[in-house]
């Protein structure tokens, strides 16, 4: 039993110490002393008789007026004391019911505060996270900041459909994080093994990070797109994936890419033979902002899949 009480104290300790109220700081000393000294809790114990109590617990270490009254101004301003000032010579009293009450205002701003640094160090942390996942372009920009340029990047050029996987993989897919979004067009796709048991265990993998894709189908070749994909999009929906597929029926050509957020665009610029380029929007962003608005609003006038007949 001896043990078990000695564990308890030093959890009440840690506690008070978490919240601030130390048994050694002097406000506590101070309250300490104001219980000692009434004899009966509806007491209202006058200064001399608490700072003989206090002589008492410290000794010399009683400290000086001025402190004493210090720490009876901060226990007050906390609710975990009152003060009768009702005559020349003010009274000083306690109470378990004052304690609880103020104690449970001083937690939860306690909380409060904690919820908001650790709201802040999340921030941080995701920043950090996307920092290391950009960090060699994060070191290429503050070489540039400090010899006063920045570098554009150049577009890269892929043929076959091997090498533009890698294109994708290097521009679009490399470093994704939550929210990020990916759009692609799926009339080009239509001749492609897009199905590939490996490449589609790695696209699960970013959504269960939190990336978002966008597809559009224009009808004009997808329809064995559309029956391959409906079960899986219904599948991977059903495991909250953001997996977004619209129909949306176009006759006239439009651009075929596959996008990452508003930041680069991998664009079709051949079927036969399959050919396409890495535009960066340093590169070139007047082609980045009219395809990716081109492409917005027809996916915003899509029907979804999972309603789409046809």
């Amino acid at each position: 039993m001896g043990g078990l009480r000695l564990n308890t104290d030093l959890h009440y300790e840690e506690v008070l110490k978490v919240i601030g109220l130390d048994k050694n700081r002097k406000d506590m000393v101070v309250l300490g002393a104001l219980l000692k000294a009434q004899k009966d809790l509806t007491d209202f114990i006058d200064f001399e008789t608490l700072r003989k109590q206090l002589a008492k617990d410290e000794g010399s270490r009683k400290g000086k007026d001025p402190l004493i009254y210090r720490s009876l101004s901060w226990l007050e301003k906390e609710g975990l004391l009152e003060i009768d000032k009702s005559s020349h010579k003010h009274g000083y009293n306690t109470k378990i019911s004052m304690m609880e009450r103020a104690l449970e205002k001083i937690v939860a701003n306690n909380v409060e505060i904690l919820e908001k640094e650790l709201k802040q160090l999340n921030s941080e942390i995701t920043k950090l996270a996307v920092m290391k996942e950009r960090i060699g372009s994060i070191a290429t920009g503050l070489i540039d900041l400090a010899v006063g340029k920045r570098e554009i990047e150049k577009p890269v050029f892929a043929q076959g459909w091997n090498n533009i996987l890698r294109l994708f993989d290097d521009k679009v897919f490399n470093g994704l994080k939550k929210g990020d979004v990916i759009r692609f067009t799926l009339d080009w796709l239509t001749q492609r093994d897009y199905m590939n048991p490996e490449r589609l265990k790695n696209i699960e993998k970013l959504y269960e990070i939190g990336v978002e894709t966008r597809a559009i189908d224009h009808d004009r070749s997808e329809k064995n797109v559309r029956d391959n994909l409906k079960e899986l999009l219904l599948q991977w929906r059903h495991k909250g994936y953001k997996m977004g597929y619209r129909v949306f029926p176009r006759d006239d050509a439009t651009y075929q890419f596959l996008g990452r957020n508003d930041e680069g665009i991998v664009l079709v610029v051949s079927e036969s033979p399959l050919s396409a380029t890495w535009l960066s929007r340093d590169s070139n962003p007047e082609l980045i902002d009219s395809a990716i608005a081109s492409f917005d609003k027809d996916y915003e006038k899509g029907t979804d899949l999972a309603d789409f007949e046809g």
